[in-house]
């Protein structure tokens, strides 16, 4: 990795905002960044709001056109990327989708996948078509997300399929972001949901979430709550 200069992309940035346009927060698991202002876990400056926003256990994630950049024990680092990006996932070997392919920083993977996240076993994925490892189709349907889940992967769309256990479950709302919890899968739908294999349980009214441990960053309101005042039988 590269030291970052800010400055220039600070500039380019601001060049290219509206006018008389406020930063709305962004949530990331542990906090909130506004306008580039990184507060919670991780404590620095952006050169303004990112496409998308992770963070694992060691560093936050920030991607933006042609730009990855780490920000890991008060250092902003980058990474360059061959295009811009459609979405990102930290974790043990952060990965962005490029809509034709996958960047992550050992090497590109050319899966076209609308979301995807390194495991120890490789690559999952899904492409609307279905939940992919690697090369192999693991199951049929229209998933849009993927998440860690014990063992294998959680993939979402209209309904939440669990590997390796293969249940299926119906969702009441297309799920437009999921992400691991403490919990179970923590996904936004019509609101922020808590979903595991027994169903999907309303957790709170939010726009945009981000989920750490028991926590979830909400915003507006840059609120926080925890995933267990869910109660399940």
């Amino acid at each position: 990795m590269g030291r970052l200069n800010p400055l220039p992309y600070l500039a380019l940035l601001a060049a290219c905002a509206p006018m008389g346009v406020a930063p709305q927060p962004l949530p990331y698991p542990g906090g909130f960044a506004l306008g580039g202002l990184v507060t919670g876990r991780f404590q620095g400056v952006l050169p303004g709001n990112p496409l998308f926003l992770d963070a694992d256990g060691e560093a936050l994630y920030a991607a933006y056109p042609y730009q990855l950049l780490v920000l890991k024990e008060g250092r902003l680092e980058s990474l360059p990327l061959p295009g811009v990006p459609r979405f990102l996932r930290a974790g043990a070997r952060p990965t962005v989708g490029l809509g034709t392919g996958v960047w992550t920083p050992e090497d590109p993977l050319p899966y076209p996948a609308l979301d995807a996240f390194w495991s120890p076993e490789g690559l999952y994925w899904v492409d609307g078509e279905g939940l992919h490892r690697e090369s192999a189709l693991l199951q049929r349907g229209r998933f849009r997300q993927v998440v860690p889940w014990p063992g294998g992967a959680a993939a979402l769309g209209q309904e939440a399929f669990f590997f390796p256990e293969g249940r299926s479950i119906p969702l009441p709302h297309p799920v437009r972001k999921a992400q691991s919890g403490a919990c179970g899968v923590v996904v936004l739908m019509d609101g922020v949901y808590l979903v595991r294999p027994e169903g999907a349980k309303p957790l709170a009214p939010a726009e945009d979430f981000a989920a750490w441990e028991e926590q979830v960053y909400l915003t507006p309101g840059q609120r926080v709550v925890s995933c267990k005042e869910v109660v399940w039988p």
